[in-house]
C-alpha cells in the first residue's frame, strides 16, 4: 500500500546517490567505531542462534498474563522509572498496562510508563517494532520517497537496509560480493509481501548515537563546506556542487560554523599536520590524530547547542536519526529479522553468511574506512554530549540502546533533563501507523 505524507525535504533528493565522488578527496562515506554497544538477539528460525549467547538472556518465559494489580508502579508513576523487565512484559502481553484510573494526566489523556533506554529484554528488531515515530515532528528525517533505496539477494533471500556512518560501506560490500545482491528500490507493499509471504530476510545495522552524531557532523561539516561551490575539489562534480548551491541556506542559522574559512587548504590546516599537508597527502589526514587546538571542537559545541534536532542541514542526510531508516514515510517501521551491531560488523556477516551457506573469509569485513575526526573529541564536554543524546532520544528509546555514561541517570548536573522512554498504548487517531497496540517513543522529544 501507499501512504501519502505532505512534508519537505529538499535534501532528500541525493539520499542514495553514490558520495565516491566526494569520498576520493577529504571524506569517508563510513566510519566504523569502537564504542560499546551491545550485539541484538536474533530470531534463531530465521537468522540463526550462535550470536544470541552474548546478548541478554534473562528474559521471562511464562506466558500467564497477569492483571498487574502486583507490580510495583505507585499511583503517581510520572515521576517513576519502571524496571525495563516489566516494559517487556507488557510489550510482550505477559503483564496488562496499569489502568487508565492510575495514570491520567492533563484533560484526562492516558500516560504512559518512564522507563530508561536500553533496559527492555528485547532485540534491537523487535524494538522498533513498537516503536512510534511523530511523522510530523520528524519530517525533517523522514524520506518523502515511495520506494526505498535497499540491497537486494533474492538468490540468498536477504534485503539489506543502508543506515549510513553505521558499516553501511561494508555492508554493501558484502551483499555485492558474498550474497550476490544489487541496489534496488522497492515499494512498502512489496517489501512486506518478500519479508511476510515470502520468506525474505531484512536486516540492517545500527551504531551507537553519540558516536554516530560525531561522525556524522564530520562529514556534514565538510560536504557543506564553501570549498563546495568551486575550486577543484568540485571542478568535474558538477552535480555535487549544483547540490551544495542549492541547499548551502541551510547552514546559514550556523553563521560561526564556516568563519574564516574560505578555501578547503583553510580547513586542513585546523585539523591535518603541516608535514601531510606541505607533501600534499591530504587523505592521510583522516587516519592521523587531529591537531585541532579546540577551534574546531567550539564550532561543533556551538552547532549542538543551537541545533533542534529536527532540521539536519546536511546534503547526503547522515545527520538524521538512524531510525528514520529503517521506517517507512509514514514512519511505520520496516519488517526487519534483525538489527546487528556495526561496531562487531564482522561476526555480525559471519553469522549472516553462515546461516546461507556462504563463505566470507574472516577479516574481510573489516576493510571499512576508519577515519579520525577533525575535530577534537576530547574536548567536547559532558553537557554537549548531553544536548546530543537528547537529540537522538528516538534513537535510544526504539533501538533499545543503553545511555552513554555522561548521558545516564544518577549523574550530577543541571543542563536538561535525562533521556527517558514511554510505553503507553497506541492512540488509534495520532498513532494509527504504529505497529502495535503497545509503542515506544521518548518520554520528550526534542
Amino acid at each position: 500500500m501507499s501512504f501519502a505524507v505532505s512534508m519537505t525535504n529538499v535534501m532528500i533528493g541525493l539520499r542514495g546517490e553514490s558520495s565516491s565522488s566526494v569520498s576520493s578527496y577529504d571524506v569517508a562515506t563510513d566510519a566504523d567505531d569502537d564504542s560499546p554497544l551491545l550485539l541484538p538477539r536474533l530470531d534463531r528460525d530465521r537468522m540463526g542462534g550462535d550470536m544470541e549467547a552474548d546478548d541478554r538472556d534473562n528474559r521471562d518465559d511464562g506466558n500467564d498474563i497477569d492483571d498487574g494489580e502486583d507490580d510495583d508502579i505507585d499511583e503517581n508513576y510520572d515521576d517513576n522509572v519502571v524496571d525495563g523487565e516489566l516494559v517487556t512484559r507488557i510489550l510482550r502481553g505477559e503483564t496488562r498496562f496499569p489502568i487508565p484510573e492510575r495514570g491520567l494526566g492533563s484533560g484526562g489523556k492516558e500516560r504512559g510508563l518512564k522507563f530508561a533506554p536500553g533496559t527492555l529484554n528485547l532485540s534491537r528488531a523487535e524494538s522498533l517494532r513498537y516503536c512510534f515515530v511523530n511523522s510530523t515532528h520528524y519530517r525533517g528525517h523522514l524520506s518523502d520517497r515511495p520506494q526505498s533505496l535497499v540491497s537486494l539477494s533474492d538468490v540468498h533471500k536477504l534485503i539489506y537496509r543502508n543506515n549510513p556512518k553505521s558499516s553501511s560501506s561494508s555492508a554493501r560490500h558484502a551483499m555485492q560480493d558474498f550474497f550476490e545482491g544489487r541496489d534496488h528500490r522497492m515499494k512498502h507493499d512489496e517489501l512486506e509481501e518478500k519479508v511476510h509471504e515470502m520468506g525474505y530476510s531484512m536486516i540492517s545495522f545500527v551504531r551507537d548515537p553519540l558516536s554516530r552524531f560525531y561522525s556524522s557532523y564530520d562529514e556534514a561539516y565538510f560536504r557543506m563546506g564553501p570549498w563546495m561551490g568551486g575550486g577543484h575539489i568540485v571542478d568535474d562534480k558538477p552535480r555535487v556542487k549544483k547540490a551544495y548551491l542549492e541547499n548551502r541556506h541551510r547552514v546559514d542559522k550556523y553563521p560561526y560554523l564556516y568563519t574564516g574559512f574560505g578555501t578547503i587548504d583553510d580547513f586542513r590546516r585546523k585539523y591535518c599536520p603541516e608535514n601531510l599537508l606541505s607533501r600534499g597527502r591530504f587523505l592521510e589526514c583522516n587516519n592521523v590524530p587531529s591537531i585541532d587546538d579546540g577551534d574546531l571542537a567550539t564550532r561543533f559545541e556551538k552547532f549542538v547547542r543551537d541545533y533542534s534536532g529536527l532540521d539536519p542541514f546536511d546534503i547526503q542526510c547522515v545527520l538524521n536519526l538512524q531510525v528514520s531508516n529503517l521506517v517507512f514515510t509514514t514512519g511505520e517501521p520496516f519488517p526487519f529479522t534483525a538489527i546487528y551491531n556495526s561496531t562487531d560488523a564482522e561476526r555480525g556477516w559471519q553469522e549472516i553468511a553462515k546461516q546461507r551457506g556462504v563463505v566470507i573469509p574472516n577479516g574481510e569485513m573489516t576493510h571499512g574506512r576508519k577515519i579520525t575526526r577533525r575535530f577534537n573529541v576530547s574536548m567536547v564536554s559532558d553537557a554537549t554530549k548531553r544536548k546530543i543524546c537528547r537529540i537522538m532520544a528516538l534513537d535510544y528509546c526504539c533501538l533499545n540502546i543503553a545511555l552513554p555514561r555522561e548521558c545516564s541517570d544518577g549523574v550530577n548536573y543541571d543542563d536538561g533533563e535525562v533521556v527517558y522512554c514511554s510505553v503507553e498504548r497506541r492512540d488509534d487517531e495520532t498513532m494509527k501507523y504504529a505497529l502495535e497496540s503497545m509503542v515506544i517513543h521518548p518520554w520528550k522529544d526534542p
